[in-house]
């Protein structure tokens, strides 16, 4: 399903500046996997045994990430879309090399953000392999995460960081709902009750505190850690904090 979902996505952007009446879904998604894999295969070419794909320069100047950039784990699973559709064990091969890059962040416990990392790298690498050498970096990792989890707030820790100008105790972005998917999968993986545990309590937490009446969400609430009250809710990112 969430490969699906994630496909349904893609395509359906690009239906809307490619596609035309005549085009089948089915033909749809063999271009777009041809176009990805012909500019995926161009992409590896830029890369280093540290570096992973970030942006290009408005010069056309390619720019690299190392792997503690929050993205470092979108174009691993990528690959491992493309070899997952198309069957080329050549994007197999780039897919592992590129995860295997990731192998040292499973134990940052610094910020949420290394559930979406190794989960669209060694995640998807396992559910489509089924090899066992995936297990163990998605097993720690996942515990390292819920390491950032208080039972007082409910929630994962976002950050440790306070941007100037701001006093935060307890930032929790509506981002960290992406982290969820890692830590249930493992909880069901390893039989570890407390992973899946950590994924709902913070949902449920998530659902009761970042809404607003209309259904849009504020970017961060920040917690008070020693009961959990909410203290604020904010944008970093957006155009005010009221603002969808």
């Amino acid at each position: 399903m969430r490969t699906r979902t994630y496909r349904t996505a893609l395509l359906s952007t690009l239906l809307l500046a490619g596609c035309t009446p005549r085009e089948t879904m089915p033909e749809l998604t063999d271009r777009v996997f041809a176009v990805a894999a012909a500019q995926y295969e161009q992409l590896e070419g830029r890369l280093t045994d540290e570096t992973l794909p970030r942006s290009v320069a408005s010069d056309g100047k390619f720019i690299p990430s190392n792997i503690r950039w929050w993205c470092s784990g979108f174009y691993p699973g990528s690959l491992w879309y493309i070899y997952e559709y198309t069957g080329d064990k050549t994007f197999r091969e780039l897919a592992e090399k590129n995860t295997f890059k990731l192998y040292p962040l499973k134990q940052k416990g610094t910020d949420h953000d290394l559930g979406f990392q190794m989960n669209c790298s060694f995640g998807n690498a396992y559910r489509i392999t089924g090899e066992q050498k995936y297990l163990e970096p998605i097993h720690t990792s996942a515990r390292v995460l819920a390491g950032r989890f208080s039972p007082v707030t409910g929630v994962i820790r976002s950050w440790d960081f306070v941007r100037k100008g701001r006093d935060w105790k307890y930032p929790v972005i509506i981002d960290n709902m992406m982290n969820l998917e890692h830590l249930y999968n493992a909880g069901l993986l390893f039989g570890d009750d407390t992973l899946k545990s950590v994924a709902v309590t913070h949902a449920n937490t998530t659902l009761c505190n970042h809404f607003r009446p209309d259904f849009t969400s504020y970017h961060l609430v920040d917690y008070a850690p020693a009961d959990g009250r909410v203290r604020r809710k904010e944008t970093v990112q957006g155009f005010s904090d009221e603002s969808a």
